[in-house]
């Protein structure tokens, strides 16, 4: 057995990826999360290794599961801050206050959690908002809340020597043109599925003729009203490409659903996602 603190502090790393952001969730320093992370480490023969999903723990996890557990419990019953993973487009939509007893991931742009089911299903956190390519095949084990739904639009962005709005608005422009951006809060599944889409409208290579490559490049991106607010850069959704659909949802734990503090924070979510909607 472990205290809380000493595994909230391997949890907490685990969750935000660096001791700097652990600390300052648990309201402590980074030598204590260093100091206790490891010892918890230690006490299951755990190692933390740095992998491009994060930090993932390597090892027989069966002690640490049912340590998790109980832990996980004694967060339910206040001992503890509960924890809910946002994307960071949705953060000050969504999350920009919490019922009590809840805390949430910063928001930060470059700061990217690639798979939130895994820690949801591992009790590192206890709900954790999700887009559809986040989600796994298998979803039995999970209950599902439809937050809101938007559009996934055709974006362009306005180049560094500037174009004019009615180019930046014509559905006829020319593809050879187009250049993907893949933007540092997507996580990794958007980013494949924005690629997917946008190799699905590029013509074959033989097509780019010189004239159209001398162009200037026009970056382009798929996202919902949400993540455009996100860019700080003048962009205008084209009419070159249909819409997709979008959908985020609340991801927890069917066997924790009956839980207040998750049926609060399920209202909560709620109510601030209602405006979109109402958009909608």
């Amino acid at each position: 057995m472990v205290s809380l603190d000493h595994l909230a502090a391997l949890d907490l790393l685990q969750w935000l990826g660096t001791t700097e952001r652990a600390a300052a969730q648990a309201f402590t320093n980074q030598s204590t999360i260093s100091r206790r992370h490891r010892t918890t480490l230690e006490t299951f023969g755990l190692q933390l290794l740095r992998s491009r999903d994060g930090l993932r723990l390597q090892g027989a996890k069966q002690l640490l599961a049912l340590e998790r557990r109980v832990h996980q419990c004694a967060r339910f019953a206040g001992l503890q801050p509960l924890r809910v993973q946002v994307p960071f487009w949705s953060s000050n939509l969504l999350c920009k206050t919490l019922p009590d007893g809840w805390c949430a991931n910063p928001a930060l742009m470059g700061v990217v959690c690639q798979d939130p089911v895994a820690l949801l299903r591992d009790r590192v956190v206890d709900a954790c908002i999700v887009t559809p390519t986040q989600l796994p095949s298998a979803t039995d084990d999970l209950l599902l809340l439809d937050l809101y739904r938007r559009p996934i639009e055709f974006t362009v962005f306005a180049t560094a020597s500037g174009l004019a709005a009615s180019e930046l608005g014509c559905g006829c422009l020319e593809p050879s043109r187009w250049q993907l951006q893949l933007l540092p809060f997507l996580p990794r599944s958007c980013r494949e599925r924005s690629w997917q889409w946008f190799q699905a409208l590029q013509p074959p290579a033989t097509a780019h003729h010189a004239q159209g490559a001398a162009l200037t490049p026009m970056p382009v991106a798929f996202l919902t009203p949400e993540m455009r607010q996100a860019q700080a850069r003048p962009c205008r959704v084209s009419d070159a490409v249909d819409p997709y659909p979008y959908v985020e949802r609340l991801a927890v734990l069917a066997e924790n659903a009956s839980e207040p503090a998750l049926q609060r924070l399920q209202e909560h979510l709620l109510a601030q996602a209602a405006p979109l909607g109402a958009a909608l």
